[in-house]
């Protein structure tokens, strides 16, 4: 089901909650997925994955398995904990602090570490240069923190990971969860004015958002992240604009509290670029505590958000 989902795509990124999201699993579900349909694919990360404990919790954590003739692009130094047999393709320029990326062929099956690059900029370069190596698909092992490099001019679809290891509260990680998808799928806006390289438009083109708030017209444009600050700024103010335009869900970067305060004033949400959300995976078990209900917890999850939603160790059992 899960590499049904992404047919109509050729990049792909995968955001999780938090660490120990199922992230990876779903990863190495779309791996089996496009080995049992023949489909080419390559694999990149904007941070670090497939090490077998997480260098930061000290939880245990799924490696990444690769079939022979699988693309991967990671950094040069971690090519001595990849246990696959591959060939150096390309060294792209593009550097990390474990090192030059370089993009390989796996000559054989095998498990794998991924470092990437960490600028949207040489995320686009990186997966043209993988498709001119022969990529059908790319995916893109991102994080939630950094949800910028899964814009859509990085990734044509996001799938969304979330589980009980965000915390014990079932209902509040589902909530969080919704809230995410919610900035991913916002609805798009009308023409942006013409930003000459300004920070702000309300009518007119300003530096900061103040400068901004001061102008006159219903709809703020923002180039660049949102953030609780700048909600902070507009919600002290008794005239606030009616709309808040950004280029894309990523660039808000607000808390579900500021979110919900600007709705209840009356502000709408829109963005220049739509991300796809594709789907939500969910992972009952937790690396911190108690797992949850699995079925439980899908059919909440399923009840917030408005694609499908996958059980990622169901997924990974059979796909």
């Amino acid at each position: 089901m899960l590499f049904d989902l992404i047919a109509p795509y050729t990049t792909l990124c995968l955001a999780g909650m938090c660490k120990n999201a199922g992230k990876t699993t779903a990863l190495n579900a779309l791996i089996q997925g496009a080995g049992a349909r023949g489909v080419s694919l390559a694999l990149t990360s904007i941070g670090r994955d497939g090490e077998r404990e997480d260098l930061i919790t000290g939880t245990n954590k799924p490696p990444i398995y690769l079939t022979g003739g699988t693309l991967f692009a990671t950094a040069r130094g971690l090519l001595p904990k990849c246990d696959a047999t591959a060939e150096i393709l390309d060294m792209t320029g593009i550097h990390t602090p474990l090192g030059e990326v370089a993009i390989l062929r796996a000559l054989s099956d095998g498990f794998v570490e991924l470092a990437g690059p960490s600028m949207t900029e040489q995320i686009v370069s990186l997966t043209e240069k993988l498709k001119i190596f022969g990529a059908e698909k790319v995916l893109i092992d991102g994080a939630l923190f950094r949800r910028s490099l899964c814009a859509p001019e990085a990734a044509e679809a996001v799938i969304l990971s979330t589980g009980a290891s965000y915390g014990p509260d079932m209902e509040k990680t589902a909530a969080d969860t919704a809230f995410v998808a919610e900035l991913l799928t916002l609805p798009e806006s009308g023409p942006w004015p013409h930003m000459a390289g300004r920070r702000f438009a309300r009518g007119d083109l300003y530096d900061d958002l103040p400068a901004a708030l001061e102008g006159q017209g219903e709809a703020l444009y923002v180039s660049g992240a949102f953030t609780d600050a700048m909600a902070s700024q507009l919600l002290r103010r008794k005239a606030i604009p009616r709309e808040v335009n950004v280029e894309d869900g990523t660039r808000l970067l607000l808390s579900r509290e500021s979110y919900e305060k600007l709705r209840t004033r009356g502000v709408a949400f829109r963005v220049r670029r739509q991300n796809k959300l594709i789907a939500v995976t969910v992972n009952p078990f937790s690396a911190y505590g108690a797992p949850y209900d699995p079925a439980a917890f899908q059919r909440l999850v399923e009840s917030r958000v408005n694609v499908p939603v996958v059980n990622v160790f169901e997924e990974s059992q059979w796909n």
